[in-house]
């Protein structure tokens, strides 16, 4: 299915950029929805691929040491146009050295990505999102909390599941597929981690 999609993607993509190339420099409306449409497309594709990489066994992780404040910098980066976007409260909590993982940073950040693009879409806008890390045993904590619509009890079992969605109408409108959390959950238990969601 990726493969499909990709390939009438690829000419979009180009014709997309001779536009720009050939156009006066200022960007008509239809155009930029165009591109911000391919774009959420592109990045579709990309999970699906992700998705299927590691349901066969094949994610290469790059592995070292390295500072989870560099990591989640990385993924607030990613995300933060949805959390301006949507005018959410952010907040961080961790310290900015101390915090060492051997583990893929690349991959790591597109976890902490996943969780606040998550988070960002399921909270309404001006909600308060939170990002804390913390040492616990011997273990890495990082948890993101937020003031969202919550998670039905039903669903908690299954939310790191592929393809599952919540609230139905609530996920075609935000662009949800049902990738995201299960690549959270996979990236995290390859870098031989664990993941778990709470919600009242």
């Amino acid at each position: 299915l990726g493969h499909e999609l990709r390939n009438p993607l690829a000419p979009i993509v180009t014709a997309l950029q001779l536009m720009k190339l050939r156009s006066d420099g200022v960007p008509s409306r239809e155009r930029e929805i165009i591109e911000r449409q391919v774009h959420h497309l592109l990045r579709l594709v990309d999970a699906l691929f992700d998705v299927s990489k590691i349901a066969r066994g094949k994610v290469d992780l790059k592995r070292r040491m390295v500072e989870v404040a560099a990591v989640v910098a990385k993924g607030v980066e990613i995300a933060s146009p949805l959390l301006e976007q949507r005018r959410h409260h952010f907040s961080i909590e961790l310290p900015s050295r101390g915090l060492l993982v051997e583990a893929d940073e690349a991959r790591l950040a597109q976890v902490v990505s996943n969780l606040l693009t998550n988070a960002a879409r399921y909270t309404p806008p001006g909600g308060e999102i939170s990002l804390t890390g913390v040492v616990e045993g011997d273990e890495v904590v990082l948890r993101v909390k937020d003031s969202g619509i919550g998670i039905d009890a039903e669903m908690l079992p299954k939310i790191f599941d592929v393809f599952v969605q919540g609230t139905r109408a609530i996920d075609r409108s935000e662009g949800g597929l049902g990738i995201g959390l299960a690549l959270v959950r996979n990236l995290v238990m390859l870098h031989g981690g664990t993941v778990s969601v709470q919600s009242a």
